[in-house]
């Protein structure tokens, strides 16, 4: 008879990679139904981190919309298009792309950041990657609120694919969740990779259709896009928001990154679990 417990344990350095297969899938289960936990502990990070200031994380949202409206104005200009037409394409580009580097920087750091935890306790690694994910939703949802008057001042209008802004949304998240699980051990295993990471979020900014539309790159030329996950990502749900409807190459992107990335997560997190608790030492 399985003990209750079971699922804490790590399988053997040596098991068979089934055997740290279904260790790997127990321990993301038992994370997701540990939500009260890690959403409890990502608001009040989140309220740690803006402890003793009067707007707290508005902040962040004042900031965010101070640069939106100087970039979306001079981009505009840069690229002969109405500011009220290029100003929300650039908004809401520019939060997703936010969403997806955090994401992925929370989740590259998660297991070296929580390593004393790791060894002291006895959780689901998967919560530690779902509570980075809810912090950086959390930040998001704060910056929604520029969208949102956009559409109370008509910059944006309302269409049927609105509706799917929200299942844009949970794919990103999924992404981001999948991305912890794989990135996370890998930058704890090898810590020169964090650094790296952190330069390749520079570089992919320029590289995401934010203060530009794909469409300038012809030919081989969009191949300057094409490479970048995120470029999916931003579009799908840019696309919805805007009432656009979304590119058949944007879906097909998306979903192939996505699944892509799944079986990544899987194999590797897999792999890596019962080591980790090494690796952070």
């Amino acid at each position: 008879m399985t003990a209750p417990t079971d699922w804490t344990s790590y399988a053997p350095l040596d098991a068979a990679f089934g055997r740290r297969l279904r260790a790997s899938s127990a321990d993301v289960v038992e994370g997701l139904a540990r939500h009260k936990a890690w959403r409890y502990l990502a608001v009040e990070h989140v309220k740690n981190s803006y402890r003793r200031t009067v707007l707290g994380p508005w902040w962040l949202t004042a900031q965010t919309l101070l640069f939106v409206l100087g970039v979306g104005y001079v981009f505009s200009r840069l690229n002969g298009q109405p500011v009220k037409v290029f100003l929300p394409y650039v908004t809401v580009g520019y939060l997703t792309f936010a969403l997806l580097a955090g994401i992925t920087r929370a989740c590259a750091n998660v297991f070296v950041s929580q390593g004393g935890l790791i060894k002291s306790t006895r959780q689901p690694l998967t919560s530690l990657v779902l509570r980075a994910v809810a912090i950086e939703t959390i930040l998001f949802a704060h910056n929604v609120i520029i969208v949102a008057g956009f559409f109370a001042l008509r910059l944006i209008d309302p269409s049927p694919w609105l509706a799917l802004a929200p299942v844009a949304l949970l794919v990103i998240l999924l992404n981001g969740i999948a991305v912890g699980l794989w990135l996370g051990p890998l930058v704890a295993r090898f810590r020169d990779l964090a650094p790296a990471v952190e330069s390749l979020l520079s570089l992919m900014v320029f590289f995401t259709p934010i203060f530009y539309r794909a469409g300038i790159f012809k030919g081989t030329e969009h191949l300057v896009v094409a490479w970048n996950p995120y470029t999916y990502f931003v579009d799908l749900f840019r696309e919805c928001v805007l009432g656009t409807t979304p590119d058949t190459s944007t879906v097909v992107g998306a979903a192939a990154f996505t699944l892509a990335n799944m079986a990544l997560a899987a194999v590797l997190f897999a792999r890596t679990r019962s080591r980790l608790p090494y690796w952070v030492s």
